[in-house]
């Protein structure tokens, strides 16, 4: 029997499978997985990363990056209905420079932004406005689990991640979302006055590192690990959740927490402190 982080569970070693914490197609590496069981691997997958990687959001990032699946199957741009003037043929396309454009089928041509400020444009896009707020918690007990093993599963409350992670989910269970006493912020949400530093943190994180990254940090509140998550250059969502940070190492790429970053299929990891470090030295040579 092996543990499942995402269910919670000791399963079976033959129904268990690898799990990359963050999918190949949103920044991911074969370097970066965890074990979990078969059936929450497919439903994380169908639930969470599929829907996310077809946000509008997320496109040019993604075609930027170049992040393709195992199948190399080229970033799509996302569907939606547009309308410039009486022209319904319009779609998104992706111009030279990986930028999104509006397209006529129709007319055969890219349609400039003097064309749409003479003509009118409207365009309506499908999207779960708490598709960022699973991934953030999937990628936390993904993560949590990578880097911290068992402590992380004995001293952090990580009910609450799962039924974040399952809300609105053919696994969601109502009494137990009611329960959760974790807090946070995910995109496209404005954040709260007392959260602003510690997001302006988070921020300069995701622009230095501009790719997809995970960060633990132990050290903010005693009795919460604070959860970052930014894809692809996009700072997606955070999440403080229940924990006892004293029972945590403390030392060598744990001091103050962990971060785990992901650049071309390469992971590399390190200490929030030496994060920290980091974003000084890079906030200096951006404003200097």
């Amino acid at each position: 029997m092996t543990f499942c982080i995402y269910s919670g569970l000791d399963v079976a070693n033959s129904e268990m499978s690898i799990e990359h914490i963050f999918p190949l197609t949103l920044g991911g590496s074969d370097a970066y997985t965890v074990n979990v069981s078969k059936s929450s691997n497919g439903l994380a997958n169908r639930e969470i990363d599929e829907k996310l990687k077809s946000c509008f959001f997320l496109a040019t990032n993604r075609k930027k990056h170049g992040a393709l699946g195992h199948r190399k199957t080229a970033v799509c741009p996302p569907k939606a209905k547009i309308t410039v003037g009486g022209d319904k043929s319009v779609v998104f396309k992706f111009d030279e420079n990986d930028l999104l454009q509006f397209y006529s089928n129709k007319r055969k041509k890219i349609i400039g932004l003097d064309e749409i400020k003479t003509d009118g444009a409207s365009f309506s896009i499908e999207e779960q406005i708490s598709i960022g707020l699973k991934f953030t918690a999937k990628v936390g007990l993904a993560a949590g689990y990578f880097s911290y093993g068992d402590v992380f599963v004995e001293h952090t409350k990580t009910d609450d991640l799962r039924a974040l992670m399952n809300y609105a989910g053919s696994r969601y269970d109502k009494s137990n979302f009611d329960k959760i006493t974790s807090t946070g912020w995910h995109w496209p949400y404005p954040v709260r006055d007392l959260d602003s530093n510690m997001h302006r943190v988070f921020q300069i994180m995701n622009d230095m590192f501009n790719s997809s990254f995970v960060a633990l940090i132990t050290s903010a509140v005693p009795d919460k690990i604070i959860i970052a998550v930014g894809i692809l250059g996009h700072l997606i969502g955070v999440i403080a959740c229940p924990a006892n940070c004293d029972a945590f190492p403390k030392s060598g790429d744990h001091d103050l927490g962990h971060v785990a970053v992901l650049n071309d299929k390469r992971l590399q990891t390190m200490s929030f402190r030496n994060c920290l470090k980091k974003i000084v030295t890079y906030s200096g040579e951006k404003n200097g």
